[in-house]
């Protein structure tokens, strides 16, 4: 909801008082109705209906029918206020909005949206009536509700009403999730005035710059205020060690705490010590939005032998040394169900070899595997794996999602494909270097030299029966005819994204590759993909990538019309089958 959307400002007017005056008006009226309404239904009678219906229907809707009785008044204000996209409307309870100019910045001109009327004469019973009806708010400064990117919330006026507001320290006291964008400095020390008690889901990001000292003062009002915390989300590119201390012991004051996914090396003795110690933590993941160079400080993973007694989702970030040692060292890792191993230093075949070994032994329940391998402290490597390092994770027979990330592209052959096909026959994702960390320009050639010639689709589509997400560097370069079967006998059945990375394509063979694509996609809703990989910077912004992707798209719009011919004649040849068969049944 906007700010410009009146429905929140017409309801908070007066929805009771004219509630009230309608019923004295009719019960004062002695003189016969010219006409009678008709009885409210039964149903529109229940409250549990009620609340479905409003729940299902707009905020217009909802706006109005706050304004027929006091039942529905409550019910429809309930729905209405619960999920709030802005704080704009709540905060215009009190008194309007209106621009005020700040100075120049960066060449552009800000506005700085304060209260028109100050807060001497305002109605705080309204306001928390409105206010205790929240459950989910997203914050942002640069709020959407007030136009556009230059038009900020002032910090200063939240923190006037978090100073006069009676009702307590938070101004959500029944909040249980809030999301935060934050973009000022001075705007992160208004974050706790929507921390509430109920709080269970807490995410915030921070633009790029925030200083640590912010961040610091920020966890350290956070203490003691979350205690039924359950989900942690953080984005920032602020280096840990400016508020480290601070984030350690705030985690010690969430004991329910059961996900945390932090930025990128923020897995300090500190931090994973302490997080170690929570009994219900269940996920530690990393968030991968922010490419922060190289940080040793951050990639310290230890575990003690009681640490993370419920753990079934980790993400470690570090060497190998590092790795192997928790996976054989730690016996509690084996209930672990989702893992991803991230080594920032290039491992030879050997390193990897010895990983795997140690993970299916350490992790035999692993569902989801993610594997890192993609350097980051100025190391590289030229020489591509091949899958044969990662055979002993074949003995982990639950996994449904491998992937992999290295600077070189997988090598792979089709007997590792039959072998995946037994290994692992609740595959459904395999996303393998489809982004190796090499420059476009190199990627031709790379192609040509590593890349998996794009034939081997076939055999995956006989093989690997449950795929729904296919990730692959190809070499199809050479692939400038297609002469086959447009409906062969293996196809790819439940596929719903080829992701290519950023293989090349010349403009020769688009039209083969659409064509022998369609020929193995079953349904019309499958679609090719460009992307890149998360773990690093590699092909983001380069125009070629974009160039590239050009001439992929126009092979999957092809690709596109040759699934849904054959969907089309299927259904054609299902129908004369038919009538067939009603034909020949006559005819008996």
């Amino acid at each position: 909801m906007t700010a410009e959307d009146p429905t929140h400002e017409e309801v908070s007017v007066d929805v009771d008082a004219e509630s009230d005056q309608a019923a004295e008006q009719l019960l004062d009226d002695t003189t016969e109705p010219a006409f009678i309404p008709p009885p409210v239904p039964r149903a529109l009678r229940i409250p549990e209906v009620l609340l479905e219906i409003f729940v299902a229907s707009t905020d217009s809707t909802r706006a109005a029918a706050a304004r027929v009785c006091r039942t529905w008044s409550t019910l429809a204000l309930d729905v209405l206020w619960r999920d709030m996209e802005s704080p704009i409307p709540l905060l215009q309870v009190l008194s309007p909005l209106q621009p005020k100019q700040t100075p120049e910045q960066d060449g552009e001109t800000y506005e700085d949206w304060d209260f028109a009327n100050g807060l001497f004469d305002v109605d705080w019973t309204r306001f928390h009536s409105y206010a205790t009806r929240i459950r989910t708010l997203v914050y942002r400064i640069n709020d959407p509700a007030i136009g556009s990117k230059n038009n900020c919330l002032s910090p200063r006026a939240l923190e006037r009403v978090a100073l006069l507001y009676p009702h307590g320290r938070c101004l959500v006291p029944n909040i249980q999730e809030l999301r935060c964008h934050v973009t000022w400095d001075e705007a992160v020390q208004t974050i706790p005035a929507f921390v509430g008690p109920n709080l269970k889901t807490l995410a915030m990001s921070f633009c790029t710059g925030m200083p640590g000292r912010c961040l610091k003062g920020l966890f350290q009002a956070l203490v003691s205020r979350t205690g039924v915390l359950d989900h942690f989300h953080l984005s920032t590119d602020c280096p840990v060690v400016e508020y480290e201390a601070a984030l350690a012991k705030w985690f010690e004051s969430t004991p329910l705490l059961t996900e945390a996914e932090l930025p990128r090396y923020y897995q300090t003795e500190a931090i994973v010590g302490t997080l170690g110690k929570l009994e219900n933590l269940r996920s530690l993941a990393t968030v991968w939005d922010n490419h922060l160079p190289y940080d040793e400080h951050g990639v310290h993973f230890q575990l003690s032998d009681d640490a993370f007694p419920c753990l079934t989702n980790l993400d470690i970030e570090g060497h190998l040394d590092y790795a192997l040692a928790t996976l054989q060292n730690s016996p509690q890792l084996s209930r672990i169900k989702c893992i991803c191993l991230t080594s920032y230093r290039a491992p030879t075949p050997d390193d990897v070899l010895n990983l795997t070994t140690a993970l299916a032994s350490a992790c035999p329940a692993l569902d989801v595997v993610w594997l890192n391998f993609i350097s980051e402290d100025g190391t590289t490597t030229s020489r591509a794996l091949s899958f044969e390092v990662f055979r002993p994770l074949l003995e982990c027979h639950q996994v449904t999602e491998f992937v992999v990330g290295h600077d070189m592209p997988l090598l792979l052959e089709e007997s590792d494909i039959d072998a995946m096909a037994e290994g692992w026959p609740n595959l459904r994702v395999l996303l393998l270097t489809r982004d190796p960390n090499h420059p476009l320009d190199d990627t031709t050639n790379l192609a040509v030299e590593y890349g998996l010639d794009i034939s081997i689709l076939a055999h995956m589509a006989q093989k690997l029966r449950n795929l729904t997400n296919l990730g692959l560097f190809l070499d199809v370069q050479e692939f400038t005819d297609f002469e086959g079967n447009l409906d062969p006998a293996h196809q790819f059945e439940k596929m719903i994204v080829l992701d290519v990375g950023c293989s090349p394509i010349s403009t020769n063979a688009v039209s083969a590759v659409g064509l022998y694509l369609g020929s193995l996609m079953a349904s019309p809703e499958a679609w090719v993909q460009c992307s890149m990989e998360p773990w690093f910077r590699g092909t983001r912004g380069d125009p070629k990538f974009t160039e590239n992707w050009g001439r992929w798209y126009n092979a999957y719009t092809l690709m596109n019309m040759v699934t849904r011919s054959k969907v089309v004649t299927a259904k054609a040849t299902g129908m004369l089958r038919q009538r067939h068969e009603i034909e020949s049944l006559k005819n008996r």
